[in-house]
């Protein structure tokens, strides 16, 4: 219990910030769209974008922005706007008492490029008046430095690439509470069932299991 403890401490305040920014990216591409929706998400990555740029020289503002863009960002998801990537962080977070933003910042990217075309032009949308991609390109090629930007940040927060705790026995579980978090946000860009699920929810693991085990 201590170790979660300390690494749960040690993940603040990277979850919250990937959490906001699953939470807030994962509205805007649902497909129940409502443009006052996207107006939301796209101040909270905004706020979370320049957060991180003030946070250098105003850490007490820095974290202040941190902390309205995720009160903003669940508010969105209170009103039923989410996604897979939320609904798998939420497992994991129940299951093992972590982050939920931990595995969120891991499944977030590979699920947004799993969506293809069916999300590009929202995704795309959301990089430009995020200033997040400020060059004109078209929307596959927006879409695609959007999701490396989000990698990116979890990166300059140093959270994991994996989740420690997690077994290959824990897979079906997870999966299955994913799937029950995951009915208060349909419509989302693609239908994934359980056998679906699978190829987001076993990355999160430090080693794949082996074929044959």
């Amino acid at each position: 219990m201590a170790s979660n403890t300390q690494n749960n401490m040690n993940y603040q305040p990277g979850a919250q910030y990937m959490h906001a920014l699953t939470l807030a990216t994962e509205a805007a591409v649902n497909r129940y769209y409502h443009e006052d929706v996207f107006a939301s998400a796209v101040q909270v990555i905004t706020m979370l974008n320049q957060g991180m740029a003030l946070a250098v020289e105003n850490i007490g503002l820095a974290e202040a922005m941190l902390e309205k863009a995720v009160e903003q960002a669940e508010q969105l998801s209170e009103r039923g706007y989410g996604g897979y990537a939320q609904a798998i962080g939420y497992a994991v977070h129940s299951k093992y008492f972590i982050p939920a933003g931990v595995a969120e910042a891991i499944v977030l990217p590979e699920l947004l490029r799993s969506y293809g075309a069916k999300a590009e032009q929202q995704i795309a949308s959301l990089a430009r008046q995020t200033g997040i991609v400020a060059i004109a390109l078209p929307d596959e090629r927006t879409t695609r430095l959007f999701i490396s930007w989000i990698e990116q940040q979890r990166i300059l927060f140093e959270l994991p690439d994996h989740i420690e705790q997690m077994r290959p026995q824990d897979i079906p579980d997870i999966i299955d509470d994913t799937l029950d978090e995951a009915l208060h946000f349909y419509p989302t860009p693609v239908f994934y069932d359980a056998i679906d699920l699978e190829q987001f929810v076993t990355p999160l693991l430090s080693s794949a299991p082996e074929k044959n085990e």
